[in-house]
């Protein structure tokens, strides 16, 4: 499909949403948004906020980059949490992520911003073994710590809960396709 095509085609699904919706469900949230969770997941096109609510409007703040990493984009991170103040951050990974495959098949010849992003994986996957579902969860657990430590007075306050997770689109937890398998809440490991 040519460019043209796709933008002809977002215009035209921006056109029924607006249809759908209508105007009195932009009032909600035109002076100030007030979501429930920080999300932290991976900017993959298979992983999107509808697998797990069925409209993130106002819901979710939501972050996105390769590999579901806080030290990627953690001023937007510490947005969600600090300023937002919302009571969830969920760092969610999922199977088959690309940045921890890149990352464990040796990723020197990316261009310097991709390698930038995959070498804060190394403290979470450095010495992993080849199992790709376990090195994503060790990634996801690695995420959570990192969290945890930043976070600990937050967190002691009750005021946050960090809740790590994967989204299964291909049921290799053997739960289902398209599972949200909560891994990780606080630093308690669940899988």
């Amino acid at each position: 499909m040519n460019p043209i095509e796709i933008v002809k085609q977002l215009k035209g699904f921006n056109d029924l949403f607006v249809q759908k919706t209508g105007k009195d469900y932009f009032s909600a949230y035109q002076e100030s948004q007030a979501p429930i969770i920080t999300l932290v997941t991976c900017a993959d096109s298979r992983v999107q906020t509808d697998s797990i609510v069925e409209d993130a409007t106002n819901k979710i703040f939501t972050i996105r980059n390769i590999g579901n990493q806080i030290y990627s984009n953690e001023g937007s991170v510490d947005y969600g949490i600090l300023h937002l103040k919302t009571p969830i951050l969920l760092i969610m990974g999922h199977a088959d992520c690309g940045a921890v495959k890149a990352y464990m098949g040796g990723y020197s010849s990316e261009p310097a911003s991709i390698k930038t992003e995959l070498d804060h994986l190394t403290p979470a996957i450095n010495g992993s073994n080849t199992n790709l579902l376990k090195t994503i969860v060790k990634n996801v657990n690695y995420q959570v710590s990192v969290a945890l430590e930043k976070y600990a007075e937050i967190i002691g306050n009750h005021e946050l809960m960090v809740v790590g997770a994967v989204y299964d689109f291909k049921n290799e937890i053997g739960e289902g396709f398209g599972k949200f398998k909560v891994v990780n809440i606080n630093g308690d490991d669940k899988i």
